[in-house]
């Protein structure tokens, strides 16, 4: 398998360390259709799953590949995916899944809420689409599609993901404190209304119990990476260099595990670079999509 390397002298850009190239794969397509909505064909509904009913937006041509991407804690998928959407939905069938008590997605029905919980969700939505399935994951969604790919390798067609920290680790408990529902409110109080904006579909209160939730800790148990060495997707791992989420070493250790593995490191970037670093992260994460689905 031939190698690349593709780096920028210019600090304003990210750079892709080493890596091997991605092999072709087949695709799926969704079978979902929507009206046009600002220029482009977009359609919601619910999808059961094994855990719980997942709200999902759809976007793009009804007959591309499918790309599910899954959206971090305290958001939702349109909200963390907004800004790589409108490139990503030209040419892949992008799906814009609601993680379980996120959004529009109820809270679960049983008290269980953690990493195994929230990998059943995805692994689920997962199998109701058709794999093998491209997969882009931030953060906590992310996290979720790691534990599904260490159990069920033949769903993805190629996986990327960013700001996913493997396991916990000490800067995580102060990135967690930050999230404190009442700190939120008094310290950063547009944000804490922007929160209850986006979860008001669950109610008035959402936004708490989301935080709680999310901010717990439970969402970042460990991932068995002696057991990804059974994906044999395409992985991408894109971190911006300040993200205090993810410890360099942390994705050293997962491009161990995959033969097909390349990383994306985002200068100045911090830990939501596919918001706040688009236009770096907008044409390799395209890049690496369209190289995996051939």
């Amino acid at each position: 398998m031939p190698t690349f390397t593709r780096d920028s002298s210019d600090v304003a850009r990210g750079r892709v360390l080493t890596g091997r190239t991605p092999r072709p794969r087949s695709q799926t397509a969704s079978r979902a259709r929507g009206a046009p909505i600002g220029g482009r064909a977009v359609v919601s509904g619910r999808v059961p799953t094994m855990a719980s009913p997942l709200h999902t937006e759809l976007e793009g041509p009804v007959d591309a590949p499918p790309l599910v991407c899954l959206h971090g804690g305290i958001g939702t998928g349109r909200y963390h995916w907004s800004r790589q959407v409108p490139s990503l939905a030209e040419h892949y069938r992008v799906h814009l899944p609601d993680l379980p008590g996120h959004g529009h997605s109820p809270f679960p029905a049983r008290a269980e809420y953690g990493a195994g919980f929230l990998a059943d969700a995805v692994e689920g939505y997962l199998e109701r689409i058709g794999p093998p399935v491209h997969v882009a994951g931030f953060s906590m969604g992310g996290h979720a599609a790691l534990h599904v790919a260490a159990r069920r390798p033949e769903l993805f067609a190629s996986l990327a993901l960013v700001g996913v920290a493997t396991a916990h680790h000490p800067g995580l408990d102060e990135w967690r404190a930050r999230f404190d529902p009442d700190r939120l409110a008094t310290e950063w109080p547009a944000w804490a209304r922007a929160l209850a904006r986006l979860h008001a579909p669950l109610g008035d209160e959402a936004w708490r119990e989301v935080l709680d939730r999310d901010s717990s800790g439970v969402t970042h148990a460990e991932v068995d990476l002696d057991a990804l060495e059974k994906l044999a997707a395409p992985l991408l791992l894109v971190r911006g260099d300040r993200d205090p989420v993810v410890p360099v070493q942390q994705y050293a250790e997962l491009r161990t595990r995959s033969p097909f593995s390349e990383e994306l490191v985002v200068n100045y970037g911090g830990h939501d670079v596919q918001l706040t670093r688009a236009e770096i992260v907008r044409p390799a994460l395209r890049d690496f999509l369209d190289r995996s689905a051939g």
